[in-house]
């Protein structure tokens, strides 16, 4: 068996979208890990609910426990970093943490957002940076996990699709990996998305886990896969093998 490790900035990021394939994950007998930078006290649903910060991050604290439960995830770590300011913050203390559970976990798959961070929401960006500057760098030392970096992304949306205009997909080119999940996955996948009671109103306005469809599609970082592999453990590359992660570009000629 194997283990994932999905790290996101905010309550909810794992329900908008991947959450069909922990669903899958955890029902394959995999470990899956959660590891969660802020609380999501700064979302303006907590002025429509008459919430003080203070109250929204217990408020959504609490609803993470009911998804993990949900879930059934080998492990829940919410932080309580400030959301929405990530980008402010030095990116050192942010590093050190994700560092510090990718050692805990040892994971054999890493999962976060891509470059564009979905919704290019600032907290996605640093986020992004931040996994993988820290994977890199485990990776440069020697480290043998995690074996793989992948970033949970969307597809270009065919024409017939309500997709709301704020989110980013990955070209196909980029496209490494497409999973099929099974109706059951989205069944249980709702059910957690449903726990996060204070953003029914968005969740009932975008349907995320419609936007998926069938499959969930990844990036997976250093690799370079056409036709694109139907799982995240398919292909993983072993601890002697080398390393999935492109190596350091070589510095510019100098005039």
């Amino acid at each position: 068996m194997a283990t994932f490790l999905y790290i996101f900035p905010h309550p909810d990021d794992e329900c908008f979208g991947p959450v069909p394939g922990i669903v899958r994950q955890r029902r394959e007998g995999h470990d899956v890990h959660l590891l969660t930078l802020t609380r999501g006290e700064a979302t303006t649903q907590r002025k429509r609910l008459g919430l003080t910060k203070t109250e929204m991050a217990q408020t959504r604290h609490q609803e993470m426990q009911d998804v993990a439960a949900t879930l059934d995830l080998t492990s829940l770590t919410v932080l309580e970093y400030p959301d929405g300011q990530l980008a402010e913050m030095t990116p050192l203390g942010l590093e050190a943490e994700v560092a510090g559970h990718l050692h805990a976990t040892e994971p054999d798959v890493v999962v976060t957002y891509p470059v564009h961070g979905i919704s290019g929401h600032p907290d996605h960006l640093v986020t992004h940076a931040v996994v993988k500057r820290v994977a890199c760098a485990l990776r440069r030392d020697g480290a043998a996990t995690p074996r793989r970096l992948a970033f949970y992304t969307l597809p270009p949306a065919p024409d017939d699709t309500d997709r709301p205009p704020h989110l980013h997909p990955s070209p196909p080119s980029l496209i490494d990996c497409t999973v099929p999940v099974q109706e059951a996955d989205h069944d249980t996948g709702r059910k957690a998305l449903y726990c996060y009671k204070t953003y029914r109103p968005v969740i009932e306005d975008h349907q995320p886990l419609a936007t998926v469809g069938d499959h969930l599609s990844y990036e997976l970082f250093g690799e370079d896969h056409d036709p694109p592999l139907s799982s995240l453990l398919e292909g993983l590359p072993n601890d002697d093998t080398s390393p999935p992660f492109p190596p350091p570009a070589p510095p510019p000629n100098s005039a």
